[in-house]
């Protein structure tokens, strides 16, 4: 027999996480179904946190490389990105804390792990269990859109779910899309060391692009090339080579 509840959310991202804690803390009988091994949802793992991590401790390294024009001794060393992503991994670790599966059930809830089919109208399976609910919350997130660009698939693309597991800062980088995702990738890498080739067409990335190119020392390692990301191999030169591609 299904486990009964007044509201199941399924996704332990941000918006699931503080549905549960709401309706959980209201004495409504609750579950939270995660189809991952961990709480927290891209905003932890793929997106707000490691990105604006990475970007604060790119915007540190670019000021020391700017030192002087603040009247204190500059530093123009080479940046370890390894102890780079390390850090990032560290300020994931600390949230993480805060997105425990027991912070939740001490709520009231319950919280389940593995992914959710629909076997009714108000029931749905997770790992070989039935629960049924009253009503359901659809926290599902999102995933990256991957464009159909002939040799993509080839390459080995990073997108913002593989970027941060990097080791090594790529020493070329080609960001195929102008979003806001893509604009501050291309930024911090750049800051970091990496030579960054953007490629979109919006009238915002270019605004943004000229914005970038007027800090000081980031014209030599930023270029922006206006051109839709489904035209990327006839608006890129033949002689162009990337050692990564990010597709935002």
């Amino acid at each position: 027999m299904a486990a009964g509840y007044d509201v199941i959310v399924i996704g332990g991202g941000a918006g699931g996480l503080v549905v549960t804690a709401g309706a959980a803390q209201l004495g409504l009988k609750t579950a939270l179904v995660e189809k991952g091994d961990r709480l927290g949802g891209d905003c932890l793992h793929y997106g707000c946190v490691p990105s604006k991590t990475l970007i604060h401790s790119a915007k540190v390294a670019s000021l020391l490389r700017r030192a002087p024009e603040f009247g204190l001794d500059g530093q123009d060393t080479p940046v370890d990105f390894a102890r780079v992503t390390a850090h990032v991994r560290d300020v994931i670790a600390q949230i993480q804390k805060h997105d425990d599966p027991e912070r939740f059930r001490g709520y009231g809830a319950e919280v389940f792990f593995g992914p959710a089919r629909f076997v009714s109208p108000h029931e749905v399976e997770v790992s070989g269990q039935r629960l049924a609910g009253r009503k359901f919350v659809l926290a599902t997130g999102s995933r990256p859109l991957v464009p159909p660009v002939e040799g993509l698939e080839a390459a080995g693309y990073l997108t913002n779910e593989t970027v941060f597991g990097l080791g090594r800062l790529p020493p070329s980088l080609l960001v195929m899309g102008g979003g806001p995702i893509g604009l501050e990738l291309a930024q911090a890498l750049a800051r970091l060391g990496a030579r960054v080739t953007g490629l979109d067409f919006s009238p915002p990335a270019i605004v943004a692009a000229r914005a970038f190119a007027a800090e000081p020392g980031f014209a030599e390692r930023t270029r922006f090339v206006a051109a839709n990301v489904y035209d990327a191999p006839a608006a890129l030169a033949e002689h162009d080579r990337f050692d990564r591609v990010f597709v935002s």
